[in-house]
């Protein structure tokens, strides 16, 4: 979940900035979790990294706090080349879909 107060302090309260943020992040990443999964479903170690290092990188960049942590075993697990265990991939996927609640 996002922490809004750091968010909000690293944005120095600007609500039209972090309004911006999130309604890009939605717009760039709202399919992320469908696209990992079906990177993952064919084996497409790299092309999870990227995905998975890419939302990670912005889900950072907006002060999220707990999905990131799941997302890095994953990342780790692909820049390997090494599929993630079922157990791993499923971890993080309600992070990530609360990531932007409040």
């Amino acid at each position: 979940m996002i922490n809004y107060a750091a968010l909000c302090d690293a944005m120095d309260g600007d609500e039209d900035v972090i309004s911006m943020l999130i309604e890009l992040y939605m717009a760039e990443h709202g399919d992320d979790i469908a696209l990992m999964k079906q990177h993952y479903r064919n084996n497409a170690m790299d092309e999870l990294f990227i995905t998975v290092h890419s939302l990670k990188g912005v889900l950072l960049t907006l002060c999220e706090e707990h999905a990131t942590v799941q997302l890095e075993p994953v990342e780790t697990l692909c820049k390997r080349g090494d599929k993630p265990a079922p157990a791993v991939m499923e971890a993080f996927i309600p992070k990530c879909k609360t990531s932007i609640s409040k």
